[in-house]
């Protein structure tokens, strides 16, 4: 608890110190501060059920100030990642390569911009592409980084084309990769150089390749080396875009045999992505489809799991991104981790019916669906046929009746193959899930309104946990406050929540209650709560949580 207090009072000092934006001689100097903790409490329910791995210290923090200068066209900036020690959850608390607990990051670049061209150094974030063969972000929510330690040019001639080329060794946690990458992206404006402003015709390419020392000594599992210690990999891409409609395909591909899944298979990954997307007035319309085999490329091929940060391309989940906590209990996380291969895709159609007399009432209307499916494949000598592996049916009605009063309404079914999260099985298990969402808010005032969520999720199959039902209800005090209590309850017994040491069902509350403060560029959030094991997503891609009991603080500055 001391430890907890004391990053309590450093980050509200922090946030008292950067009350202004700083002139530093002719340039802008501009930060940012992010502070998020978790106090791990005991608790004796979750405890007792082994629900709760409690971590070995009591205390986790993660922290991130950044820094920037800028001066004309030319910038220059710094970021430390301090993990104080790293939250449980995160795969830097796995997989960190260092011996101690409290480890540090320091991310650093200096840039200059031009009207046509640039050159930047340090730590680079980038993506070819849809990041079929190359992305490096950070997302903090997941507790990746894998910025790319090096240099990147990068040219424009007059909107006819547009070229950069990059080279560096990748960040692999708390420590730099051994593996070298390198690329080129290439992007060619067709309808720029036919003087056609009507739309536009584009094809694009890439190609990417990485260094490993000593890869050519890796066996997959049918113990056969790879062939080379150098991983080559191309894509081809096509945008098109008339009159609201839209269409952009890619298709990459490794040109030599690569580590891609946890089954240590090797294979020439290739993979194909298409997006379609109308809109006209108050409607629109996009489709997805996505088909892939052993396409995940690690920033250093091994014979072991080093966790989801050890990636280097972008292949995310293409289904719909919930907020609602139930909507939310088990989403999908993607066959192909499995498997090494899917298919599939989603589609999501938007319309929205306005008022013409009064502008503060409207309907939107939202239906998603996805579905994704496994590819024949061998696995372990075995031959397994491609089954479903996940489909989601959903829709939402948003009306604002007035200035006071909005509604939302959501319903969702899904269906997944639960044999597929933990092994490449030839059997499957369906589970079924009706979930229902009512979302009301209520204006009182300009400045205090009142929102209520009740929601119900009715296991059709009763082969997974059984029935949930939740709620939450929040105040706002605007601007500067709101208040928040929240409660998810397991309500059904079923074989999922039946615990053989005691002869019963647990049938757990996993409660909420919580606050935050926002004033000018700060926002201080604290909160108190059971929390269920399970997935936290971000941009299609996630990371297992789990069970724990506690407190978490959160703080957020810029200046």
């Amino acid at each position: 608890m001391k430890k907890f207090l004391l990053i309590l009072c450093a980050v509200g000092l922090t946030a008292v110190v950067a009350e202004a934006q700083v002139a530093v001689g002719k340039g802008q100097l501009s930060g940012s501060l992010e502070s998020n903790n978790i106090y791990y409490g005991a608790d004796k329910k979750l405890d007792e059920l082994g629900l709760a791995q409690r971590p070995e210290l009591p205390f986790g923090s993660h922290d991130f100030l950044k820094l920037d200068y800028n001066l004309g066209r030319f910038s220059a900036g710094i970021q430390f990642d301090g993990y104080l020690p790293a939250l449980d959850g995160y795969d830097i608390a796995t997989y960190q390569q260092r011996d101690t607990k409290l480890t540090g990051f320091f991310t650093k670049y200096i840039q200059w911009e031009d009207t046509n061209y640039g050159v930047r150094v340090g730590d680079i974030f980038d993506q070819f592409g849809n990041g079929l063969v190359f992305r490096t972000y950070e997302d903090r929510a997941l507790g990746f980084n894998n910025s790319l330690a090096g240099a990147r040019v990068h040219y424009n001639f007059d909107n006819y084309f547009s070229v950069k080329a990059l080279a560096g060794m990748p960040r692999l946690y708390d420590v730099r990769s051994r593996s070298l990458f390198y690329g080129a992206d290439l992007s060619l404006s067709i309808s720029d150089m036919a003087g056609w402003y009507g739309g536009l015709i584009a094809i694009e390419g890439s190609y990417v390749g990485r260094y490993q020392n000593g890869a050519s000594e890796i066996l997959d599992i049918n113990a056969n080396p790879l062939a080379t210690e150098y991983l080559n990999m191309v894509s081809g891409r096509v945008n098109f875009e008339v009159a609201g409609f839209s269409l952009r395909g890619e298709y990459a591909q490794k040109l030599n045999n690569d580590i891609y899944n946890v089954n240590f298979g090797a294979d020439k990954g290739n993979v194909i992505h298409v997006d379609l997307g109308y809109n006209y007035k108050r409607f629109s319309a996009s489709a997805t489809f996505r088909r892939y085999e052993g396409m995940q490329t690690s920033i250093e091929a091994m014979e072991s799991s080093l966790g989801g940060g050890n990636v280097i391309n972008y292949l995310p989940q293409l289904t719909r991104q919930y907020t609602y906590m139930l909507a939310n209990l088990n989403p999908y996380r993607g066959c192909a981790s499995m498997t090494g291969n899917e298919i599939g895709g989603q589609f999501d159609a938007y319309y929205s019916l306005r008022n013409k007399k009064d502008r503060s009432k409207y309907w939107n209307f939202h239906a998603n669906f996805s579905m994704f499916n496994t590819i024949a494949h061998e696995s372990f000598g075995e031959f397994i046929d491609g089954r479903n592996a996940w489909v989601d049916v959903n829709f939402d009605v948003e009306r604002q009746w007035s200035r006071k009063l909005k509604t939302t309404l959501l319903y969702s079914y899904q269906r997944w193959d639960e044999e597929l999260n933990h092994w490449d099985s030839p059997h499957a298990k369906y589970c079924d899930s009706h979930i229902f969402v009512g979302d009301v808010t209520y204006k009182f005032t300009k400045k205090h309104s009142l929102r209520v969520e009740a929601q119900y999720l009715y296991d059709s199959s009763n082969s997974y946990e059984g029935d949930w039902v939740a709620a939450l209800v929040e105040y706002n005090f605007a601007p500067m406050f709101s208040v928040y209590v929240s409660d998810m309850w397991n309500c059904e017994a079923t074989d999922g929540n039946y615990n053989y040491a005691s002869e019963e069902n647990e049938l757990l509350h996993y409660y909420q209650v919580g606050a935050s403060f926002t004033h000018s560029r700060y926002r201080v959030q604290l909160s108190y709560g059971r929390n269920r094991a399970g997935y936290v997503c971000s941009g299609g891609v996630c990371r297992y949580q789990p069970a724990y009991t506690g407190i978490n603080l959160s703080l957020t500055a810029s200046f």
